[in-house]
C-alpha cells in the first residue's frame, strides 16, 4: 500500500469508479457485451446477475478502508435498472464501508465530471478536494481538465 497516497487522500472526497476499478473488468468470462453496453451483453444487464461472481480488487478494499466512510464515494454508469439493484448488493456484500447514499450511478460515463461539478456546487466543496479514480483514461483526462484531481487504477498498485 502506497502510504504517501493514503496521507493524500485524508482529507478529500474521494469518487471511486465500479466497473474496472473496484472489481475485476470481467462478467461471464468475457471482457465485451454488446455495443453501448460495456463488458456486458443488455441481455446480461437486463435480466441476469453478472456482478454475483465478479471479483472484488481488494487492493481498493485495503484503501478505502484506511478513508472516513463519509469521503468514499462511488460514481459508476449503468445501463439498465436492473443492473444498479445488482451492483448495490455488490456492494453491500464486498464493499460494505461505503454508504448507499454515497452511491451515484449515471447513464453514461461522459456525465461523470458533470456530475463532480455538481456535487462540487450544490455541497461548496473546492474541485481540487474530491479525486475521481476510475481507469478510462478520457473520463480522467476530462475530470483533470475540469480541475479535479484524477488517479487511474494503476496509481493504487504498488
Amino acid at each position: 500500500m502506497r502510504e504517501e497516497l493514503v496521507e493524500f487522500l485524508q482529507d478529500k472526497y474521494v469518487f471511486f469508479d465500479f466497473d474496472g476499478t473496484l472489481c475485476e473488468y470481467r462478467y461471464n468470462g468475457h471482457i465485451f457485451g454488446d455495443e453501448g453496453c460495456g463488458g456486458q451483453t443488455l441481455e446480461e444487464l437486463t435480466f441476469e446477475n453478472v456482478y454475483s461472481d465478479v471479483r472484488p480488487l481488494k487492493t481498493m478494499l485495503k484503501y478505502i478502508r484506511r478513508l472516513a466512510s463519509e469521503q468514499v464515494y462511488v460514481l459508476g454508469a449503468i445501463v439498465t435498472s436492473f443492473e444498479s439493484l445488482q451492483k448495490y448488493i455488490w456492494l453491500n456484500k464486498n464493499f460494505s464501508p461505503i454508504k448507499r447514499e454515497n452511491v451515484y450511478f449515471v447513464a453514461d460515463s461522459s456525465l461523470k465530471v458533470k456530475t463532480l461539478l455538481l456535487f462540487a456546487d450544490r455541497n461548496d466543496i473546492r474541485k481540487r478536494d474530491i479525486v475521481l479514480v476510475d481507469d478510462k483514461h478520457s473520463t480522467l483526462v476530462e475530470a483533470e481538465k475540469a480541475g479535479f484531481m484524477a488517479l487511474h487504477t494503476s496509481s493504487f498498485m504498488d
